[in-house]
């Protein structure tokens, strides 16, 4: 544990010590009952208690944020100096903001590989395919159901039941040939 004093955890962070006193006063970071600065401590408070998509301050090295004349101050400014961490709204606010970057971040990913997988034909529309796979069954059901009217008058002329049975077989064998043709679905090669 490596105590410093406020300039001295000031040269540390590379920040100004009016820095370091007002993430003090902001409750950013916290001082020990000594008044020295455990310096990992205020690392690892500094890191998480600071919003990261604020640009800083070159002389201050706080996020730069413009507050209205009369707007009360942030309320990380309400924790008080000497604040040990203990409160969870403090630990809350920027965390919250980290976890929610970071979800926003790995949805973003994932819309950017679905979007890719659509271009590259991986994935297909699922409205489509059931739009495809519904044609093909109505054609096969058509195909099916035409089979009696067109071999009927063919069957009545036949009473060798070996050509019956080849001619019931052909008329079958086309319909099912149609079936095992490729579904016709936007963005997907036949045949893959």
């Amino acid at each position: 544990m490596k105590r410093l004093t406020i300039r001295g955890y000031a040269r540390h962070r590379g920040v100004s010590p009016s820095a370091v006193r007002r993430a003090i006063v902001d409750g950013r970071i916290s001082k020990q009952p000594d008044g020295t600065i455990d310096a990992t401590r205020a690392d690892r408070q500094w890191e998480l208690r600071t919003d990261p998509t604020k640009p800083l301050n070159s002389v201050t090295g706080e996020p730069k944020h413009r507050r209205q004349a009369g707007a009360p101050p942030s309320p990380m400014g309400s924790h008080g100096a000497g604040n040990e961490g203990g409160n969870e709204a403090s630990d809350r606010v920027p965390s919250n903001y980290a976890a929610a970057r970071a979800v926003r971040e790995t949805y973003l990913a994932r819309l950017s590989k679905l979007e890719y997988e659509r271009a590259s034909g991986k994935l297909v529309d699922v409205d489509e395919v059931r739009a495809a796979v519904f044609q093909k069954a109505r054609t096969t059901r058509d195909g099916m159901m035409a089979i009696p009217s067109r071999v009927a008058p063919i069957l009545a002329a036949l009473t060798d039941p070996a050509k019956i049975h080849d001619v019931l077989l052909e008329e079958i064998r086309r319909v099912c040939f149609e079936l095992s043709r490729p579904l016709a679905v936007k963005g997907v090669e036949k045949g893959d």
